[in-house]
């Protein structure tokens, strides 16, 4: 029958009905005609997916995806108690199918209940049944379902039964099998269901319905009615659907909407995030951006499916018609060969599909029965005849495998020089399209991240592998010094193969001059695999323990997961952090108590990965502070964030290094009872404080451990945690006095150094402030701090109205170390008291008035024994208060630079706590002392 053509969208042939010409039963003739053209189609799609399995098992196993999603047994796979749906429509399995199930689960009955009908349609697509397939190739369905048909309790117990028939198959298959569970009515609206970690919403849904039609395959179901309506007419689909009788659309076809066109800002925001996908495959990217130039610039392109439908319904179908990835390729090949003039680039596009595909023409050069040889060989050995490739080119990328990383990298710069020419084409684009409306400057952000971090080339970054495989591991490795002598120059990692002439060769994979640094590219990059990876180690003049590299690379390997490593779409719109550290300490260097070398590898949340060497202890801090400021973003377990590995982990010097980290997670990530917590620890010869405040990270460092206290002391928090951690006795002495503090009050400690008394004071808020003195006025000061304390108690809990501060547990501790380090306390709060109350005067201390004005520096009015008031002064300008000490010592009268009580004007908010009180003495005390030196 011919039909009335409308040369539509750039003078493609499609089919339209002239409404006025036929009735129901012509309608419902040519729909018929259709759908057994498609199904043809379908078919011979369906064959050729089923003959590139790798084996029966495989077959098996795939096929009973859709057996399991049509029953719920309680000993199948995908079983879920309660209600829960499920049955495809039409489906029944065949028989191979059910001698599979029957032998594999006896007890279990194969026949499949007709009236169980839930999912629509279910269908796979992708390179599954292409030339670019291969046995680690994933496999991707869609069950689509109508969700608005059943119950929320119902569609959940659904999605868990799909999760647990898609774990299933995974572990039974060893690749990823994904179903995507698409509800019908957002397919319609071009929403879809995608992996959450490469899904990039309802942007890509057009071109993502244009890459499902072109390159999918029902498994059983309904017919996407899109296939059989002749027209791209817009108006037409739905009019047309509408008249379909019901029992059709009950039984036969499925509505996902129509696919008519997509305009240039669609198709442009959408298909640069698909191409984002596949950055890491140089195929994919050149190949789908090609498809996006030749719909951005190509003369009459329409959508690839609607060729693909066109041809199908005209019954014009060829082999490359039933591949979408050569049907792809043959479109951006003819497109390119019309635009590009120089031919080395169009070379690019032709080692790629080679390379993806991986033939292996050159293996199946003598057979001359056509029969045995297979369909990938069949359809690249009509390519390379086409492009006149001898035996030795196609050799040559037979073993590709085997090529240096040098030579890979010079491939590769190849490559990027002509996505880089093509992204120039598409970005000279940019200005003209109204793109604001469908993607967004989030999602722009996203996409020049992602190119940024794939391209550039940086200090420390370990190069990605490029490679066609998706299972790059290799059996055997071997790792060599180069130019060997008493200090080796370089390494090597290298493989091994047959020769045509069954001789050994050698293929260096990488050289390296830092062995870690290679090992740590190669585990990264999967080229070592723990799974069945055997590793030969020539160590040269240098001594290195095999048993120990290799226990190296598994924990790398395992550590740097493939599903430890997944990124979200959305840390791209963030600055770049750490998701993954490993530290390793003194690389193959035995019996030593000090740092030699440190490497710190770690994974970014743009996809980098880094190593970084350092040298020294010292280093430590920064490398901890890094560490730190990541793990706040992202809070994960310490387990899951950082593993530090040692070669002795049973040294106590090890063992206190892990230890220090651990301690320091725990207290600054992991701890969320306080907004700001102190890790004060000893790193090589210095003392550092860590410390969190809301959601940042400071680190400080001091020579001693006075000039740490004296610096936290002055930083008074609302409220805070600290931890003192470290094998130094003046840290340890530090813990046990924060140990000692008791709850909603304050606590003193004090301990006798030398000529010096130091006193400790810890707030309700958890604050740490220490005052050194002389041992001269020690029971002066005893006696000073226990009123002081008491007058501090009365005035805040009457500004708060109520005991926050409660008397009953302030207490005065005496702190003693032993010769050994080991810590004792003695409480003499009762004693301090008992002389206290007969005896102490405190008219030798002095009084201070302190003016807070907002925006203003603080104004201090002085009483000094006698009652001798001094006019307001700045703290800078205190050496007016210390001359008028002086005068009055010089006067015979007892003067002690000591702060008996403080007085707030201007601002009620500080007697609320202590912080203020105790903050002020510090800082009045310490600047008189300091003048009257």
């Amino acid at each position: 029958q011919n039909y009335p053509q409308n040369i539509h969208n750039a003078g493609n042939f499609c089919v339209t009905f002239e409404k006025a010409n036929f009735g129901i039963m012509d309608y419902l003739t040519i729909i018929k005609e259709n759908k057994e053209k498609f199904e043809q189609f379908n078919t011979l799609k369906f064959q050729r997916f089923q003959e590139l399995l790798p084996n029966i098992n495989v077959k098996r196993v795939v096929n009973a995806i859709p057996f399991f999603l049509s029953v719920n047994h309680k000993k199948l796979p995908g079983f879920v108690d309660g209600e829960v749906p499920f049955g495809i429509v039409g489906y029944v399995p065949d028989d191979d199918t059910k001698k599979f199930i029957k032998a594999k689960y006896p007890a279990v009955r194969v026949e499949i209940d007709q009236q169980k009908r839930f999912i629509q349609m279910l269908a796979v697509m992708g390179s599954i049944g292409t030339v670019a397939y291969n046995k680690k190739s994933d496999f991707d369905y869609w069950v689509c379902v109508e969700k608005s048909s059943v119950s929320p309790e119902q569609y959940k117990n659904f999605l868990t039964k799909v999760d647990a028939i898609q774990k299933w198959a995974t572990r039974e298959l060893d690749v990823p099998v994904h179903l995507f569970v698409n509800d019908i009515e957002s397919i319609k609206n071009n929403i879809f269901a995608e992996d959450e970690e490469e899904a990039f919403g309802s942007t890509i849904g057009a071109v993502l319905k244009d890459e499902f039609f072109r390159s999918s395959i029902i498994i059983a179901g309904k017919i996407p009615f899109w296939w059989v309506m002749p027209t791209i007419v817009r108006e037409d689909y739905d009019d047309f659907y509408s008249r379909l009788p019901q029992e059709l659309k009950e039984s036969e076809f499925i509505d996902l909407g129509n696919l008519y066109e997509i305009s240039k800002e669609d198709f442009l925001g959408s298909a640069l995030f698909q191409i984002i996908k596949s950055l890491g495959n140089p195929f994919k990217s050149i190949i789908k951006l090609g498809v996006l130039e030749k719909y951005l610039f190509g003369e009459g392109s329409s959508l690839l499916s609607q060729k693909i439908k066109i041809n199908v319904l005209r019954g014009s179908i060829d082999d490359t018609m039933l591949d979408s990835y050569l049907f792809m390729f043959r479109e951006v090949y003819d497109y390119y060969s019309k635009t590009i003039s120089d031919p080395a680039l169009l070379d690019i596009l032709k080692l790629n599909l080679y390379l993806k595909a991986d033939p292996q023409i050159s293996r199946y050069a003598g057979v001359k029965d056509q029969k045995n040889i297979p369909y990938k060989v069949k359809a690249m050995l009509a390519y390379v005849k086409e492009w006149k490739w001898t035996m030795k080119e196609i050799k040559e990328l037979d073993n590709f495998d085997n090529w240096d990383f040098n030579r890979v990298m010079e491939f590769w710069d190849r490559v990027t020089r002509f996505m880089l020419m093509s992204y120039q084409n598409i970005s000279q684009q940019l200005p003209r399209l109204n793109l604001q409306t469908k993607v967004s400057e989030s999602d722009f952000m996203l996409l020049s991240r992602k190119i940024k971090t794939h391209f550039r080339r940086e200090k420390d970054k370990i190069d990605q592998l490029i490679t066609f495989k998706d299972t790059p591991g290799e059996p055997i490795l071997y790792v060599e010094p180069v130019n060997q002598g008493v200090q080796n120059s370089e390494w090597r990692l290298y493989k091994r193969d047959r020769s045509e002439s069954d001789a050994f060769v050698a293929t260096t994979i990488k050289t390296d001059s830092n062995l870690l640094k290679l090992l740590a590219w190669a585990a990264l990059n999967k080229i070592y695999d723990p799974s069945f990876t055997r590793l030969n180690l020539q160590s040269g003049y240098t001594r290195i323990n095999q048993n120990s590299v290799i226990e190296l690379l598994n924990q790398i390997s395992g550590f740097f997961s493939a599903e430890k490593t997944k990124i979200k779409n959305e840390y791209y719109l963030s600055e770049s952090f750490r998701l993954l550290n490993m530290i390793i300490v003194n690389f193959n260097v035995e019996n030593t108590d000090t740092i030699r070398t440190i490497h710190h590898i770690y994974f970014t949340s743009w996809g980098e990965s880094f190593i970084k060497e350092y040298y020294s202890e010292n280093d430590i801090p920064a490398i901890m502070k890094d560490i730190l400021c990541d793990g706040l973003r992202i809070k994960k377990p310490f387990e899951e964030y950082l593993l530090i590995t040692t070669p002795e982990s049973y040294k106590k010097f090890y063992k206190i290094i892990i230890a220090t980290f651990k301690e320091a997670y725990a207290l600054i990530i992991e701890n969320t009872s306080n907004d700001c917590a102190r890790f004060i620890t000893r790193l090589g010869n210095q003392y550092h404080v860590f410390s969190r405040e809301g959601s940042t990270i400071f680190c400080e460092s001091h020579n001693n451990i006075s000039n740490i206290l004296a610096s936290i002391s002055l930083k008074p928090k609302p409220s805070i945690t600290y931890r003192f951690f470290g094998d130094d006795p003046r840290l340890n002495n530090l813990h046990s006095v924060y140990q000692n503090i008791r709850p909603f009050s304050l606590t003193v400690v004090f301990e006798d150094c030398s000529d010096r008394v130091i006193f400790y004071i810890i707030n309700e808020s958890g604050n740490f402030f220490s005052f050194s003195k002389p041992a001269s006025i020690k029971d002066i000061y005893l006696l000073n701090i226990f009123d002081f304390c008491n007058k501090v108690m009365e005035t805040v809990n009457r500004a708060c109205g109520r005991d926050v501060l409660l008397k009953d547990n302030f207490k005065i501790v005496k702190l003693k170390t032993d010769k050994f380090g080991a810590s004792s306390f003695t409480e003499m709060t009762k004693l301090i008291e008992a002389e206290f109350l007969g005896k102490f005067a405190a008219d030798n201390a002095i009084s201070a008035l302190v003016y807070y004005q907002k925006g203003a520096v603080p104004a201090y009015e002085f009483i000094l024994p006698g009652k001798l008031k001094i006019k307001p002064v700045a703290l800078k300008e205190i050496t007016t208060i210390a001359q008028k000490i002086q005068e009055l010592r010089q006067q015979g009268a007892e003067v002690h630079p000591i702060v008996k009580e403080l007085v707030f004007e201007g601002s009620k908010n500080l007697l609320v706590s202590s912080n203020y009180f105790f903050f002020e003495k510090l800082k009045i005390e310490f600047m008189l002392e300091k003048c009257l030196k």
